[in-house]
């Protein structure tokens, strides 16, 4: 569960840390006057750091919905049976 948590917070990071970096550099390069040939060439790593991260989404997302029903599956049978002899 550790693991799944800091996955998370690893890719919640590097999404909006590369989302950043290619909005600042799509606006820097239009600003510079470049074609849409080269802010391809030039945003390709950080595309494919985003691209990655949403992809890996699809996988985390369903491991956090069921580590969240085992959580409340574990609360609920401790309230049932706390005082079970």
């Amino acid at each position: 569960m550790l693991v799944n948590v800091g996955s998370g917070l690893t890719g919640k990071f590097l999404l909006a840390r590369a989302r950043r970096r290619m909005d600042a550099a799509r606006l820097t390069l239009r600003e510079r006057g470049r074609g849409e040939a080269e802010l391809a060439e030039r945003l390709y790593w950080d595309s494919m750091t985003f691209d990655a991260v949403r992809q890996w989404r699809v996988v985390h997302v369903p491991i956090t919905l069921a580590f969240a029903v085992l959580a409340i599956a574990h609360i609920v049978a401790i309230m049932l049976f706390w005082g079970w002899h």
